[in-house]
């Protein structure tokens, strides 16, 4: 596979992905390191479209580019100086390897056509590595299909696909869906609708979960958005026992997923599934 270096306005156009503005128009977004190339070459959803080496490390891996069969043949190889590396890289110590791939939210109406029987719906989530750690977890537990609020943070940002440790690739992201959509599809499809309250919910191990639901998990600092706690089907919260106000946004839904994976389990056992 040929190797091509980097031009100057290849370096502008790919610097230009750092702005959500920019992904947005070109569809395209970046993704850093070794773990997340690993990651674009297997999915299916954000294809991958130019791989751009430091000249460091072009040794360290040329058996993969030599391996035609592992990378499509539509994939541009770049390389570029350790100082062009840093100049396109957003961490301190870049790995010299980043990758450029195809993406953008899906419309809320792809999803109408096959959608999970659990779905995930982030209001006004701000911070990406909540989000990335969201998805991270999601995935874990099979989990694949999340509706993002207007307000939330790119999930492109190269921050959340950072924290997200590549599983952004593995998720179908719909967005944006306003409040009005998700209960008008919830309704039509059948769907129960569970709030994430800091208190006053039902404990979530008494969660009496529908065999299919929209987990709603809210921003970091205000929570959800008043409608979504009073229209929804049920409340939850985890109990605590210490003296801190509240949990991490990623660390509640970690627990929250856990507990809807444990009662799938038990559904399954039961032959009730």
């Amino acid at each position: 596979m040929d190797i091509i270096p980097l031009s100057k306005n290849r370096e502008k156009l790919i610097r230009a992905l750092h702005a959500k503005k920019y992904r947005r128009e070109q569809k395209l977004f970046l993704a850093e390191g070794a773990n997340a190339l690993s990651e674009a070459r297997r999915g299916t959803l954000y294809p991958l479209r130019e791989i751009i080496f430091c000249e460091n490390i072009l040794d360290s891996i040329e058996d993969m580019l030599s391996d035609q069969a592992t990378l499509p043949a539509d994939v541009t190889v770049f390389s570029c100086s350790t100082p062009t590396m840093k100049k396109l890289s957003t961490e301190e110590s870049p790995q010299g390897i980043l990758t450029v791939c195809s993406g953008s939210l899906f419309s809320f109406q792809d999803l109408r056509r096959h959608p999970s029987e659990t779905l995930v719906y982030l209001d006004g989530v701000s911070d990406p590595g909540n989000l990335g750690t969201v998805l991270r977890t999601a995935l874990w537990f099979g989990i694949t299909q999340f509706l993002l609020g207007p307000d939330c943070v790119d999930p492109f940002n190269t921050k959340v696909i950072r924290a997200s440790a590549g599983a952004l690739f593995g998720a179908e992201i719909f967005g944006p869906v306003a409040i009005d959509e998700l209960f008008r599809f919830a309704k039509e499809r059948g769907y129960r609708m569970t709030a994430t309250v800091p208190r006053q919910g039902d404990p979530v191990d008494r969660w009496v979960a529908g065999e299919k639901e929209i987990i709603l998990l809210g921003q970091e600092a205000r929570g959800l958005a008043p409608r979504l706690i009073e229209d929804a089907d049920s409340r939850i919260s985890i109990p605590g026992a210490g003296v801190v106000e509240s949990l991490n946004l990623a660390t509640a839904a970690s627990i929250v997923f856990y507990e809807l994976s444990r009662i799938q389990a038990r559904r399954r056992a039961s032959g009730t599934a």
